[in-house]
């Protein structure tokens, strides 16, 4: 097969098996992960023409020139063979191409398809502060942010602007108008768009990922001025994004940082993808943090070890703990125990949950539900 046909046997199984990533490597034969397991495609291995003709057919020149320099690179497409959008990473191993492309939905997902809580609703449907997703690579943050944007075009009047490197998925105007800018077709950088976009007069401005102390500097001073601003960023836990912000910036300046950031918080929601019990289908399992007055004066006094009780006593107002979204999970027959407990930190604390063991007086049940 030429390069545009294997690619194309190879998505088609995607497709059909469910799959969520593709791996091509050059003399292997290809693999797809469906659900936790990564098996073969019965075909021929990957010929190095083969990586070569694919990656000339996916990558536009931008990205063919950072592939050269980097040895890396990110981009998207939509499949000709069946319509599907795909992400993608090309990198180098050993001297020769690999390639791991990841399986988008045929339609951007709504929020009750990706089963996102709806408090999420309501805090997208702010008039400004910051959204932030969290969860490590793969986790499923994009999705949940494009089912977030659509379900502001279908509910509300709004000018949104998105950067993203690179575009994974294309929105069409209802009620909102979407521009959607990617790094290198569009605009040369995150900075050199966000240095303009305040001037674009957008109600909502949506960052791939927040990278390092000027994106976040951005996202301060846009949703100071009256922005709801919304993005992504890799992180293990609610706390653990606080962290990771403050770790953008200098010592000397994480107070004015902090000064800036707690009145703006919105919303700050981690996610993680568990496996459910016919070991394929994945289920979202979401940490969140709402900005009231007790999380907002946390944040400014620095005690982020008080906010995972925080979020448990919060329950009534759509707060929670990953526990409980795991416990929910266990409760209603989607995953198993070991998979609960597998994606928890708190193992014992969820363990005696499950089983009933009295903790404080609450028998079998989350402390704060």
């Amino acid at each position: 097969m030429d390069g545009k046909s294997y690619l194309d046997f190879c998505l088609n199984k995607v497709v059909e098996q469910r799959g969520q990533d593709l791996f091509l490597k050059v003399g292997a034969v290809p693999r797809i992960r469906v659900g936790g397991q990564v098996s073969m495609i019965k075909t021929e291995p990957a010929r190095n023409e083969q990586l070569e003709t694919i990656l000339e057919m996916l990558l536009n020149p931008y990205q063919a020139l950072a592939y050269q320099q980097h040895k890396s690179v990110d981009f998207a497409f939509t499949a000709e063979s069946n319509g599907r959008r795909f992400r993608g990473n090309a990198f180098f191993q050993q001297g020769q191409h690999s390639i791991v492309i990841r399986a988008l939905w045929r339609d951007i997902p709504s929020m009750e398809e990706l089963h996102i809580p709806a408090i999420l609703k309501q805090m997208a449907l702010e008039r400004s502060g910051i959204i932030l997703i969290g969860g490590t690579v793969s986790s499923g943050k994009t999705s949940t942010v494009h089912a977030i944007i659509e379900m502001m075009n279908r509910t509300s009047r709004r000018h949104i602007v998105t950067v993203e490197d690179p575009v994974e998925y294309l929105h069409s105007d209802k009620n909102c108008l979407i521009n959607q800018r990617e790094i290198g077709q569009d605009t040369n950088d995150f900075m050199s768009a966000l240095k303009y976009v305040v001037r674009q007069s957008p109600d909502v401005v949506v960052i791939g990922e927040m990278r390092d102390a000027e994106t976040f500097n951005f996202a301060l001073n846009a949703a100071e001025i009256g922005r709801l601003v919304m993005a992504t960023v890799h992180a293990r836990s609610v706390v653990q994004m606080f962290d990771r912000i403050l770790g953008f910036f200098p010592i000397d300046k994480r107070e004015q940082v902090l000064s800036q950031l707690y009145p703006n918080i919105t919303c700050f929601a981690l996610q993680k993808l568990v496996v459910g019990k016919d070991g394929k289908t994945l289920y979202p399992a979401f940490e969140i943090l709402i900005g009231n007055y007790t999380t907002r004066q946390l944040v400014r006094e620095k005690k982020f070890d008080k906010l995972y009780q925080a979020m448990k006593n919060a329950t009534a107002e759509g707060m929670r703990t990953l526990e409980q979204s795991l416990f929910d999970l266990w409760q209603q027959g989607s995953i198993d125990e070991t998979e609960a407990l597998r994606n928890t930190d708190h193992a014992q604390e969820l363990r005696n949950i499950m089983h009933g063991i009295e903790i404080d007086g609450e028998k079998g049940k989350i402390l704060g539900t």
